[in-house]
């Protein structure tokens, strides 16, 4: 764990934004710009260089965030638990997708034991043959991480005044990163020198968030 000072923060920031533009225009690549169906191979192989992209701007947006008061956002504290809505990054049906700051700890270990069936249990229809994804979501994802590319300052901003209505409403996870599960950062076939950058920004902002108080 170690700590970066603003002049840290102003030196490194422009080359990690530039890596996370070049995994975007990776991605794109792979994708096209149209709206297609996807054979699964493919859509994996963009998630390969997006979910790494988005979580080293997650992790960027949070060390360049300002450090805010509660008052400054006029945020009030409660004992009740905050809703997911108040994520800015929260999924807008009807509009466009928005940056998510928040990143899930991981899914609960699936039930793989047997299946106890009954004699006299009816047979269940058949399964109607998948339909191959299309690359309107990843598309849509790829649309809000450029729109933070393309302005990081004020999405800076925004982590602040979320990250402060977290702790004014006194949510366990005021910092919703995953810091030991980090997105995209433990497949093999990751690039060397992107997951070193990622590796280099989550341990920053793990340090960030777990300082202890000046």
């Amino acid at each position: 764990m170690f700590p970066l000072d603003q002049q840290d923060i102003d030196h490194i920031a422009p080359d990690c934004w530039q890596r996370i533009t070049s995994l975007v225009g990776i991605a794109l690549h792979t994708l096209g710009l149209e709206d297609t169906p996807l054979p699964r191979g493919l859509v994996a192989k963009a998630l390969l260089v997006l979910k790494p992209a988005e979580a080293m701007a997650r992790r960027l947006l949070y060390l360049m965030a300002p450090d805010l008061t509660v008052s400054s956002v006029k945020a009030r504290a409660s004992g009740r638990p905050v809703p997911v809505a108040l994520d800015p990054g929260a999924r807008q049906y009807g509009q466009a997708t928005r940056f998510r700051f928040s990143e899930p700890l991981g899914h609960a270990p699936k039930n793989n034991g047997p299946r106890i069936r009954f004699f006299n249990e009816p047979l269940r229809p058949p399964k109607p043959a998948p339909q191959l994804p299309t690359s309107a979501p990843l598309l849509a994802r790829i649309r809000a991480l450029q729109a933070v590319i393309d302005n990081p300052e004020a999405h800076a901003k925004r982590v602040a005044r979320w990250l402060a209505r977290r702790r004014a409403r006194g949510h366990p996870r005021p910092v919703s990163l995953a810091f030991l599960k980090v997105p995209g950062l433990a497949r093999k076939c990751l690039l060397p020198e992107v997951k070193e950058d990622l590796a280099f920004l989550n341990e920053a902002a793990f340090y960030k968030a777990n300082a202890p108080p000046d």
